[in-house]
């Protein structure tokens, strides 16, 4: 097993949890084909320090870290045990595949739209003679990741800051030697939550030709002058034992150009505002020999004519009998983000510096439902859509607990009233769907009747 520790430093302001863009996951591809939606695709998430199968555990390395809710069981590991995306357990060799060569690194990037406190990332592969036409369970794994990063920083509520992984994050992966289909487990551990998250990557080990005829992977692909209309995209010239004759650029994984070489420049002119795209590039020679794909990097276009975009994912942090914990992604755009505008029931209550994504509403009434929803003005004086509306149920004044409510987010342990019960929850978790809802089939994982 290959161990690399590193303190990983963000300045990142972005929320809410993350999932690995390149090479593209399962769950990126169910996300692509609109199978699952945004939510979902960052919610993969379940009890940290698999392949254990119990909670209540600690962290042998940093003791102090909150210990664990339960893994997600065999055969539910794709989906990381949630409702939502449980298609991703199917068994079967069907999986849209990356090929890959045993012994060659793999560039493995992460995205965030959560700023955990993190503790390490596990990548974990398939035994040799695994058997895909069963379920994915632990058996079908090595028992120890192959590789490993670690943030080595404690207690982590006195380094939280420096604990917080970029966005994005680039694993350079030594993948050990395959062949033929295998599965990439990668497990995103974090420290201040009993949660970890889940991502499955299908790979393809063809024999390797030793190189000699590809073409060098393609350097620094970036994103410059990124509209509403325009993503304009650079690159470095690639090398190789034949001159190289073209670039092909793919985005999202299926659309693709061909740019004839010597140049290394293209604009795409077909995106739209406020949409996330992902980029690789490849390089071709003129014997038709291509390089392997480069870094992807992911670029999310602003709002119409610069405006900012939506603040993204409001949601309840947890509500009282008087108040309600809200908390949102920041918003971008073309200029500084001066403040976000809070409404209550369609009136503003609050305004915030640009550089706050979270407010207490107190005050409150009891056993009251409250509408939210949130805009933000750059500096310029422009002023972005409304977030998504949040309806958040206080709870009652004779300290009963808070009714159920979609959209809200849930942390292990907190206490709810629905359907007539109260219900515990099992782990922590972001509502997304009424499927999730306490006393349903399709929840049993995550609430639990509380006395």
């Amino acid at each position: 097993m290959s161990l690399h520790r590193a303190n990983v430093i963000s300045r990142s302001t972005t929320p809410r949890h993350g999932h690995i863009f390149s090479p593209g996951s399962r769950a990126y591809f169910a996300w692509q084909a609109g199978e699952i939606d945004e939510g979902a695709l960052n919610q993969r998430e379940s009890g940290k320090f698999f392949p254990h199968t119990t909670s209540g555990r600690t962290d042998p390395y940093a003791r102090d870290d909150v210990a664990n809710a339960a893994p997600p069981p065999d055969g539910r590991i794709a989906s990381a045990n949630q409702a939502t995306g449980r298609h991703l357990d199917q068994p079967g060799s069907h999986w849209r595949k990356h090929e890959v060569r045993g012994g060659e690194i793999l560039d493995v990037s992460w995205t965030f739209t959560a700023n955990h406190v993190t503790r390490r990332w596990n990548y974990f592969i398939t035994r040799e003679g695994w058997d895909p036409a069963r379920v994915l369970s632990r058996d079908q794994f090595e028992a120890q990741p192959f590789f490993q990063v670690q943030i080595n920083l404690q207690p982590y509520w006195q380094h939280s800051n420096a604990m917080k992984p970029a966005s994005p994050t680039v694993h350079e992966v030594p993948l050990p030697q395959r062949e033929g289909y295998h599965v990439l487990l990668a497990v995103w551990e974090v420290a201040d939550t009993a949660n970890a998250f889940y991502q499955v990557v299908d790979l393809d080990f063809v024999p390797s030709d030793g190189g000699g005829q590809r073409p060098g992977t393609p350097t620094g692909l970036a994103a410059g002058n990124v509209t509403d209309r325009q993503v304009v995209l650079s690159w470095n010239a690639a090398t190789g034992p034949f001159p190289i004759a073209r670039y092909r650029l793919s985005r999202n994984g299926t659309t693709s150009v061909d740019v004839q070489a010597p140049l290394l420049t293209w604009t795409d002119q077909s995106v739209a505002a406020e949409t996330l795209y992902s980029y690789f590039i490849t390089a071709i020679d003129n014997q038709g020999n291509e390089s392997p794909p480069s870094r992807a990097i992911e670029v999310r276009t602003p709002a119409q004519d610069g405006a900012p975009s939506a603040p993204l994912n409001l949601h309840s942090m947890g509500q009282t009998a008087q108040s309600v914990n809200l908390m949102w992604g920041a918003s971008t755009g073309s200029a500084r983000i001066e403040e976000y505008l809070l409404f209550r029931d369609d009136r503003q209550v609050q305004s915030l510096d640009g550089d706050v994504t979270h407010w207490m509403d107190n005050g409150l009434s009891p056993s009251t439902e409250y509408r939210y929803m949130v805009k933000a003005r750059d500096s310029q004086g422009r002023l972005s859509s409304p977030s998504n509306v949040l309806s958040v149920r206080t709870s009652n004044a004779e300290g009963q607990y808070p009714a159920w409510q979609l959209n809200t987010r849930y942390e292990t342990g907190a206490v709810v009233s629905h359907a007539g019960g109260h219900w515990r929850c099992l782990q922590a978790h972001t509502s997304y769907s009424q499927d999730w809802a306490p006393g349903l089939p399709t929840s049993e994982v995550l609430w639990v009747t509380h006395p």
